[in-house]
């Protein structure tokens, strides 16, 4: 058994990355995400859809499967938000399926091969691009209509008024176009995208848009040799772009990356999603702007310890504090620990999920850290993690900021 769950953890998404899809709502605040969510004892992988109505700083459990679910049931695949309230649809794998209540239950919609959907305009509104040719549905994907034979043109959105659909392409190192039609895609204007906004993709990093709330409003996400990427805008449909954000490096073997705009205006998302250190569940990062991408606040969910039931009703609570905070030659860790507890070790671990500090706490309720690892070797600038385990219980993580 051992063996199975390291081989399926060695699996998680074919390396330790865990993904996340994440998709606006149909009003302010609300988010939906989709994740590899974490293996339980039998090695198998979850899935989960979650929500959130502010922002992400709080989610809800709104679905959970399996990653190879029973014939019949639903594999979750990317969700899209419609403009409905409690609309959503999921599709991947071949599969369309749409939820009335959030994403908790979830009705089968299609079969179609090789096919991709867009959707948000209006009410019910889905399209699908399939053999070239365009479809359009106004019920939610009961049935659709073909409007459009021998589509050449990609569909990557829906824009902010009737018949307005948006599509991406090109190569990388040479250049990007977007496409943009108002008459459901019958007539596509072509905008050449400057070398400066989009040129290089990373991994199956491609540069991708997203509407705004405005006529016109448009995101631009577009990734840079040296595995960053960077973050414009634009009102005048595509033809002029700003620079509003600019990351630092992503290590996209570890990280997996995510984003959308919002339903209110100057909203942008991003996720980060990844495995824990122990590998078996995932961490998740959403970094939330209300100024059109230029500054960021970001809400970190550890996704086993707050929702798979794993650790249950009879977890200590570990209350735990670290200062100063970010630091530059040692910090003192503050903890409480549950009584009558043994076996108690406090971790350390860099962004990778590497362990590089281990300390015995065993009836102690402080421990400082002077930015070594077990090796006494001072371990470069960055962001470290924390926990304490004692017995078979352990805290969530916490973060610390090494600066030297």
């Amino acid at each position: 058994m051992k063996n199975l769950i390291l081989l399926l953890v060695l699996a998680f998404l074919y390396g330790p990355t865990a993904q996340a899809q994440i998709t606006r709502g149909a009003q302010p605040g609300e988010i939906y995400i989709s994740i590899n969510w974490y293996i339980d004892n039998s090695g198998n992988l979850h899935d989960a859809i979650f929500r959130s109505t502010d922002n992400g700083e709080n989610l809800t459990l709104q679905y959970e499967t399996l990653y190879n679910p029973p014939p019949d049931e639903m594999r979750l695949g990317r969700v899209l938000g419609d403009a409905t309230l409690g609309a959503l649809y999921n599709w991947g794998w071949n599969e369309l399926w749409v939820s009335f209540d959030y994403g908790v239950n979830w009705e089968y919609r299609e079969d179609y091969s090789y096919a991709n959907y867009a959707t948000g305009f209006s009410n019910g509104e889905i399209y699908r691009r399939s053999d070239y040719n365009l479809y359009r549905s106004e019920n939610y994907g009961e049935t659709f209509e073909l409007i459009v034979e021998s589509l050449s043109e990609p569909l990557s959105d829906i824009g902010n008024q009737a018949g307005e659909l948006f599509g991406f392409t090109g190569s990388a190192g040479i250049g990007y176009n977007l496409y943009h039609s108002s008459d459901y895609g019958n007539f596509f204007t072509i905008i050449p995208i400057d070398s400066i906004v989009a040129f290089w993709q990373i991994g199956s990093y491609y540069p991708q848009i997203s509407r705004g709330t405005e006529p016109g409003e448009l995101y631009l996400m577009s990734w840079w040799p040296g595995s960053y990427y960077k973050i414009f805008h634009s009102i005048d449909t595509g033809y002029s772009w700003t620079e509003k954000f600019e990351s630092g490096y992503i290590d996209i073997y570890y990280w997996g990356v995510s984003y959308t705009a919002g339903r209110d205006p100057g909203s942008f998302y991003v996720t980060r999603s990844t495995q824990d250190p122990t590998q078996f569940h995932a961490w998740l990062y959403i970094d939330y702007s209300s100024d059109y991408g230029e500054t960021f606040t970001t809400y970190f969910h550890d996704l086993d310890s707050l929702y798979t039931g794993i650790q249950n009703t009879q977890k200590p609570d570990f209350i735990s504090n670290s200062y100063p905070n970010p630091f530059t030659d040692k910090t003192t860790i503050t903890f409480t620990l549950p009584l009558n507890s043994s076996n108690c070790v406090l971790q350390i671990f860099n962004i990778k999920g590497e362990l590089i500090r281990k300390y015995t706490i065993n009836g102690k309720n402080k421990q400082q850290w002077d930015g070594k690892d077990n090796n006494g070797n001072l371990v470069p600038n960055g962001i470290y993690f924390y926990h304490i385990k004692t017995g078979s219980f352990s805290s969530q993580f916490h973060k610390l900021l090494f600066i030297h």
